[in-house]
Order: C-alpha cells, then structure tokens, then sequence
C-alpha cells in the first residue's frame, strides 16, 4: 500500500493550508459563506444549528458543524461550536466555547477557547493536539457594527496570530452590507450583502480575495426553523456547496 501512503503525504502537506484559509480561520455557516465568508452570526435567540460543507479540493472532503447560541438576556451571548473537516484518511476536530458581555448598550467584549486536533488513518501518524485563545469587540453605533476579533494560531509557527477587522452596515430593514479584512497568513478582503424580503426570504452574494471566491445563496425562514443555502465558486476548484439548518426558540 505504499501508493496510499505517498497520497497521504501529498494531502498531508497541503491540507493544512487549505484548513487554514476555510476551516480554522473562518468557522462560518452558509449564510455567511454565502457572504463571502465574513463572520456574521444572528445572536438575538437561542438556536440550534447543523451545517453541511462539501469541500472542493479533495474528493469527499467535508466540513459538518453543530453550533448553540444561547443569550443571556442583554448581559451576554453564550456559543459552542464543534467541527469536523476532512474524510476517511484525513481529519480535523476542533471544539469552541465562548462568551460575551455588554458592559454598555453599545459594546459588546467577549472571550473563548478553541480545541484542535489533527489526525490521519496512518497509525504511523501521530496525532497533533493545540488549544487557541480568541477576543472580540464589537461597538453597534445607529445602522452600523464594527468588530475586532483577534486570536491565536499555535499550530502555524510563522503566523502565530490573526485578525479580523470587520463593517456591518444596514443601510434598511432590509439591506446589510459587510466589509472585512482578515490578515492571517496574508490579507484578504471579504464583502458581502443580503437582501431581506418579509424577513422570509433572504438572497444573499459576496466576494473574497486571495484567492478570489465569488459567492451566493439564499435563506428561508419560517416560524422557528430556518434553512440557508450557499455555494463558493472557485476559477480552479469549482463549486462548493453548504446548507445550514437551525431551530431558533
């Protein structure tokens, strides 16, 4: 089986890279994917919800993520979040906790902690373990949010950290626009919008750079579920799709 072998390698060595830049870096959902994957999240309800991500690069590779919010009345946000990428020779497991506080109306600061192990079917492969740290905060002003997130990166020795600087702007109870700028192992620019009809149906588009990623999807709610479409469409890699269900209660 030297053959399987040498293939695993070969993942092994870009693999990583690709978890950085999609997984690790930016657990989104397919509303925010649908966004050009900034990091947007309805925070106002208790929810529960399970998402699907087919990956592009590699033949079934996949991320699936089980994610809880859960207000604290206006003091807080309670989030968990747990995920796994890859397929049946490769993996990635990582679990988060989180919180927030609003010290005032309009700030929101938070903390939380991020597990992640690696892992292969090679029994000659050890496995690798990290703990991460991140912080967030968040100013709301009229129609406008603006975020800092930053965080650690110990498994990437030459990009130890990461930032995310990011613009919500609703310019209508319909229309939200989103600017970010994620500088992790190099800068990358998301945009994002979404249009809200009846607060029913939601069409969504958005673009990434490096490498660039046009995006789209829609959303449907309807009483207390919720069910969001979106896909990534790479100029090499082609589509990737992503389906997000959540109960919201």
């Amino acid at each position: 089986m030297r053959w399987r072998h040498a293939i695993l390698l070969i993942l092994l060595s870009a693999l990583p890279r690709v978890a950085d830049a999609q997984f690790i870096s930016t657990p989104h959902d397919a509303r925010s994917g649908a966004m050009g994957g900034c990091l947007v999240d309805d925070t106002d309800k208790r929810s529960v919800s399970i998402d699907y991500r087919q990956g592009f690069a590699i033949a079934g590779m996949a991320d699936k993520r089980l994610t809880m919010l859960w207000p604290t009345g206006k003091a807080g946000l309670a989030a968990a979040t747990y995920m796994h990428h890859g397929n049946l020779d490769y993996h990635e497991q990582q679990a988060t906790a989180g919180y927030a506080l609003r010290p005032l109306e309009w700030l929101l600061v938070g903390v939380g902690g991020t597990w992640l192990n690696i892992g292969t079917s090679d029994p000659h492969y050890t496995p690798q373990h990290w703990l991460a740290a991140t912080a967030l905060v968040q100013a709301s002003m009229a129609h406008t949010k603006l975020s800092l997130l930053a965080g650690t990166r110990p498994w990437d020795a030459s990009h130890p950290f990461r930032l995310h600087l990011q613009a919500q702007y609703a310019a209508s109870t319909r229309l939200l626009t989103v600017v970010e700028m994620e500088m992790e192992e190099c800068a990358r620019l998301r945009m994002g919008m979404e249009y809200d009809y009846e607060n029913r149906v939601q069409v969504r588009a958005g673009v990434a750079t490096a490498p660039l990623v046009a995006t789209f999807g829609i959303g449907f709610r309807h009483s207390m579920f919720r069910i969001d479409l979106g896909a990534e469409i790479h100029q090499t890699l082609g589509i990737t799709p992503h389906t997000t269900l959540t109960l919201c209660f």
